[in-house]
């Protein structure tokens, strides 16, 4: 294979485990966002925000004890003023979720009630349009009936009448009263076959009497069903205006909820920010070591500022990259440049974690001695990456602003996490730097804090370590291939140092020999 496709590959393979390198911190930085881990569980490690152990333990805890006391009782207070604050918040919301089918339904009662009284007055009217027609009817029918049975009593009138006149021209013989009479008799057989049967009389005056009182039901106050109709109008008026009046009611009692849910909202709110200033209060008095005599009734303290913790996590961090660039220019020696630095750059963080940690316990130290080896190795990888991709003086260029960055972003979030809440946003983006995981990892063992935060931080680094183990193993010694390139193509001088810049765009490799 040629030099040039040796140099591509090696690139593209140093890439990749770049690549790698960063995944781990952007896994760290998702967890974060999607658990919300505040830094104060470091040293908090029941879950409730305390005060950051102190920078220095010159304050006495007596001086502290009032303090403390009152923002514990006010943090107690407030936490049950957020809990029945948010039970009203979340009340009002469902009541007025609830009410508005209520109000829906309620409209439309009074909507119907407005139709139902309109229909009632347009049958009111309707009626009184026909109660005019029945009346008429009635008169009529009454008139007919009338006549039909007083015509019984005109016939036998007539009978009457014709029966005299024909006995008065019975001893007349005057050819015309004979005539007339005859006459007069024939009327008579005619008009007694007219005759009225009682039945029929009796169904006629039926007719007539059940005519008018149809009539006088319909138009007449004091009927049954004229009156009904009047009241049937009236009430389904009054029910238009009572669920009418229910109606503008419901709808104040609406905006009543409203008013009632949002100022619910706001005072949950208003809780809510309470809570968090009296969290900040805790958070800025310090929890510092207790005397002597209380130490030995309540058993060990320890504590170790994580300001302190994150100083001594950078510096731990600046000597991972001075190894993995001296492990570069010695490649003959890079192992033992990197165990042995690594061995040396922790010891130099214990012992200064020993002497600025107050208390420490065995396993406390154990736990802080992974955390700063992890670290160390993960900046040896980071930086090995960097001299990888961009060259000795590009490397060390883009690790020093790397490390400048990560020393303003994760110092300004952890000093303020010491005090206040830290936004989200904030802890995110420290997440995604190494120097947070092992400022995390190293104030949770030092303050006995949540076990989460504490393997979370030397997980990450792990990884980060693991793979920057394997970019310092990708770039081979090539000592034996330089010094045959050298003159006369003899190795050189045993004692000396072989240094191969393994850049992928390095010109050329440079041999350095002690004299």
């Amino acid at each position: 294979m040629s030099s040039g496709s040796q140099n591509r590959l090696r690139g593209v393979r140093g890439a990749i485990l770049a690549i790698l390198l960063v995944l781990p911190l952007i896994a760290g930085a998702l967890f974060v966002a999607g658990d919300g881990m505040d830094p104060a569980r470091t040293w908090s490690a029941d879950g409730e925000a305390t005060g950051a152990p102190a920078d220095s333990q010159a304050i006495l805890p007596a001086d502290l004890v009032d303090a403390r006391r009152a923002a514990g009782e006010a943090g107690a207070q407030a936490s049950l003023l957020t809990t029945g604050t948010e039970e009203l918040a979340d009340g009002a919301a469902e009541l007025r979720e609830g009410v508005a089918p209520l109000q829906e339904g309620v409209s439309e009662v009074a909507e119907g009630a407005g139709e139902l009284s309109q229909g009632m007055v347009e049958i009111q009217a309707g009626v009184g349009q026909l109660g005019v027609g029945a009346t008429e009817i009635a008169d009529a029918v009454g008139g007919a009936v009338d006549g039909v049975v007083s015509l019984d009593a005109i016939r036998g009138q007539i009978i009457g009448a014709v029966d005299r006149t024909v006995a008065e021209l019975e001893d007349n013989d005057d050819p015309n009263a004979v005539e007339l009479r005859e006459e007069l008799l024939g009327l008579n057989e005619q008009l007694t076959l007219v005759d009225i049967a009682p039945d029929l009389a009796d169904q006629l005056i039926a007719l007539r009497d059940g005519s008018r009182e149809i009539a006088n039901q319909l138009t007449t106050p004091g009927f049954a069903f004229h009156d009904g109709i009047y009241a049937a109008t009236q009430g389904a008026a009054d029910l238009n205006a009572g669920l009418g009046e229910v109606d503008e009611g419901m709808a104040q009692a609406v905006d009543g909820i409203t008013q009632l849910d949002d100022g619910a909202t706001q005072i949950d709110t208003m809780a809510t920010n309470a809570h968090n200033r009296v969290d900040s209060v805790n958070r800025s008095l310090p929890a510092v070591a207790p005397v002597a005599e209380e130490a030995t009734e309540e058993g060990p303290t320890q504590s170790l500022s994580p300001v302190v913790a994150m100083l001594i996590a950078a510096l731990v961090m600046l000597a991972g990259a001075a190894i993995a660039l001296a492990a570069h220019l010695l490649p003959t020696r890079r192992w033992l440049i990197v165990l042995g630095g690594t061995a040396a750059t922790l010891v130099a963080g214990i012992v200064a974690l020993l002497v600025l940690a107050t208390g420490l316990s065995a396993a406390s130290v154990w736990l802080s001695a992974l955390a700063l080896a992890v670290g160390a190795l993960a900046a040896v990888g980071l930086t090995s990456a960097g001299i990888k991709l961009f060259g000795v003086i590009g490397g060390v260029g883009v690790m020093a602003v790397l490390g400048v960055l990560q020393l303003g972003v994760v110092g300004w979030v952890w000093k303020t996490a010491t005090a206040t809440q830290v936004a989200d946003w904030l802890q995110v983006v420290a997440a995604l730097l190494p120097l947070h995981w092992a400022t995390t990892a190293l104030s949770a063992a030092g303050n006995v804090g949540a076990s989460g935060p504490l393997w979370l931080g030397v997980g990450v680094l792990a990884v980060v370590a693991a793979v920057g183990l394997v970019i310092v193993g990708t770039g081979r010694p090539r000592a034996a291939a330089d010094a045959a390139a050298a003159p006369g193509g003899e190795p050189g001088a045993e004692g000396d140092d072989v240094v191969v810049d393994v850049d992928a765009e390095a010109p050329a490799t440079e041999v350095f020999s002690r004299e």
